[in-house]
């Protein structure tokens, strides 16, 4: 090979770039944008096209070429790819299926795993790849994972993981899941057993399966997750986990949650800080109603109120909230099919436009400070039907500001802030010791001397979170010793 002549890196487009389930849609995303500018540094690139469709072919062809110019890349069969001859080159190239796409010289291959590829064909390449492949240092699922070519380490602390794509975007761009020196990361599929898999560690956020929103698993392959999971989890027993099932449970029932949030805040432990700083942290007032089959008085409740599903994660609506401020928009709100069975119907706590996002990352326990939605108030209500309903996961603040007749835009400071700090850290610490957790966050809202704490919310987006990936590689290590 030439001096200073990058390798040349050969990337299958069938599954490497795209989403086999949303046929039509490209994931042209900010984290693909990124990779190839990064990849481009190191390798020369090359993307070949050859999907046995062609209309999908030239599809995703012409769609490439429009938006990334400057990569290059060809309309290639198999067969005509092996034709080619790359003298004088070092190739490395990634692919879905190793067993079709062979050159006729020395490479080095990445094989790729896509949750989008077919199960059973799957299951049946990655049998043979492990069975080939015993030590499998470069099986990835994202592009940039080839990174792992410059790692040196004959021996890195291997991390098997499990996301859904969004979860899985987020950690990239935080670098982190990108093989180096002291650790390599290998995705694994649950939809079949992974009984050739060897890891150090286990890093994932499995409950997403259920999340009939995001997640385009059908019911059987579900089901089977889930059994293969236990199973690995059971032949695995001395495994490190982040973080375990059996933790998380607790978190998915609102009122449950609530209980055991109000057991801490009453601890001594907790109870010795607050009379140190006279700032009382407390949980909202809240009742659980069913409007099926439960007959009760709703006069004596306190308006405006905040109404939400019992089940605060894994279902379609868990994210849907309604803002409530009199009797009749209640019992109209019950009659909305989102809002049918179990209901958290929560006092709305006004906070002057603050909110506090704590989150817990190991042993780091990061404060932010950010604009929260408007004060709520029941004469400053636009709706005659006095209800609204609102998604919590889009634009809050604009959502909320909708249902009022003045917006105040405001971020109004708080008075001892610092002592705040102390009592929130000290709260976080305490919850990832009785939830044995070693990833949440949660949120603070009030004013004055009192405070409310806001559901706990398992693995966060860790937004504008400084060093993650370093802060990550510490977890693993930390959870692994214990």
């Amino acid at each position: 090979m030439q001096q200073n002549q990058k390798p040349l890196l050969i990337i299958d487009s069938r599954y490497t770039l795209y989403d086999m389930r949303q046929k039509q849609v490209y994931k042209y995303n900010t984290v693909l944008q990124k990779s190839f500018l990064l990849l481009q540094a190191h390798f020369q690139i090359q993307v070949i096209f050859c999907h046995s469709k062609p209309n999908t072919n030239d599809f995703f062809y012409n769609e490439f070429q429009r938006n990334f110019q400057g990569i290059d890349s060809k309309k290639l069969s198999i067969q005509e790819l092996k034709e080619i001859s790359f003298q004088n080159l070092e190739l490395i190239v990634v692919t879905h299926n190793y067993e079709q796409f062979t050159l006729n010289q020395n490479y080095q291959l990445y094989y790729f795993s896509s949750i989008s590829q077919q199960l059973d064909k799957k299951r049946e390449l990655e049998l043979k790849y492990y069975q080939q492949n015993p030590k499998p240092k470069f099986h990835i699922s994202h592009i940039l994972q080839v990174m792992s070519y410059f790692s040196k380490s004959e021996n890195p602390f291997c991390v098997g993981y499990y996301f859904y794509p969004k979860k899985f975007n987020e950690l990239i761009q935080f670098q982190t899941l990108i093989s180096n020196n002291n650790f390599t990361y290998l995705p694994i599929d649950f939809r079949f057993f992974n009984k050739y898999i060897q890891i150090d560690l286990l890093f994932h956020k499995i409950m997403d399966i259920y999340k009939n929103k995001e997640i385009n698993m059908k019911e059987n392959e579900v089901q089977l997750f889930q059994q293969n999971y236990d199973k690995f989890i059971q032949e695995n027993s001395q495994l490190p986990v982040i973080d375990s099932i059996e933790c998380l449970q607790t978190l998915i029932q609102r009122d449950e949650l609530n209980t055991k949030l109000e057991s801490i805040l009453a601890s001594p432990e907790f109870q010795n800080v607050v009379k140190e700083h006279h700032i009382k942290i407390m949980t909202p007032r809240q009742i659980v109603y069913n409007n099926i089959d439960q007959v009760q008085d709703l006069s004596n409740l306190e308006y405006p109120l905040i109404v939400k599903t019992k089940q605060g994660a894994l279902t379609a609506n868990c994210h849907i909230m309604a803002i409530v401020v009199n009797e009749k928009g209640l019992k109209e709100l019950f009659k909305q099919k989102q809002f049918k069975g179990e209901l958290i119907l929560q006092q709305i706590i006004n906070h002057n436009s603050i909110i506090y996002k704590i989150y817990q990352l190991g042993s780091k326990v990061i404060v932010q400070k950010r604009k929260s939605i408007p004060n709520i108030e029941i004469n400053n209500f636009k709706f005659e039907e006095g209800f609204y309903v609102f998604d919590t996961q889009k634009d809050l603040f604009k959502n909320v500001s909708e249902c009022l007749k003045q917006v105040d835009e405001g971020i109004h400071e708080c008075s001892n802030e610092a002592q705040l700090q102390k009592q929130m850290e000290l709260l976080s610490s305490i919850i990832s010791k009785e939830f044995k957790l070693h990833l949440f966050g949660f949120d603070i809202i009030g004013m004055n001397q009192e405070f409310y704490i806001i559901d706990i919310n398992h693995f966060p987006g860790y937004k504008n979170v400084e060093n993650a990936i370093e802060l990550f590689e510490q977890l693993f290590i930390q959870v692994s010793k214990k």
